[in-house]
């Protein structure tokens, strides 16, 4: 995040020295080069340096701004993971005394209902494979076969 702040403000610090190129307006496009019809479009800053010193502060403010929310989002969400994850354990373990204090009958029930499946391999789909048609049998067994005199 740091970095693309660090580089959009470089990039724009670089394009405002530049100078204003003239553009036109050929229709619904802009372009560099004059056109039939064309229009020109002035496409210089017109703000002070004041003015553009204030938007690039506001720019910085508004980047610190965005990181220190960041932080607090991805600090929430690991509290709320850790959260999940104990009350999953909390399931588990209840689950597991459950099953346990339960009768016999009633185990097997539970082992039952327990079983997971395993999900099906995944075929590859990337994967083209040709194969050739089988060749017919040439073979003639030793009973149909014609005899020699």
């Amino acid at each position: 995040m740091r970095y693309f702040l660090i580089s959009g403000l470089a990039l724009a610090t670089f394009c405002a020295q530049l100078p204003a190129q003239t553009l036109y307006r050929c229709g619904n496009e802009y372009r560099d080069t004059p056109c039939p019809n064309g229009v020109t479009v002035n496409a210089g800053d017109a703000r002070t340096a004041a003015q553009k010193s204030e938007a690039q502060s506001l720019t910085v403010k508004e980047g610190a701004l965005a990181e220190q929310m960041e932080k607090s989002r991805m600090q929430s969400e690991a509290v709320e993971a850790k959260r999940m994850q104990a009350q999953a354990q909390r399931e588990a373990a209840q689950d597991k005394k459950r099953v346990t204090d339960a009768k016999p009958a009633e185990r097997s029930q539970h082992a039952q209902e327990a079983v997971v499946l395993k999900p099906h391999k995944k075929q590859r789909e990337d994967v083209f494979t040709v194969r050739s048609a089988k060749p017919p049998k040439n073979t003639v067994s030793a009973a149909k076969a014609p005899k020699s005199p």
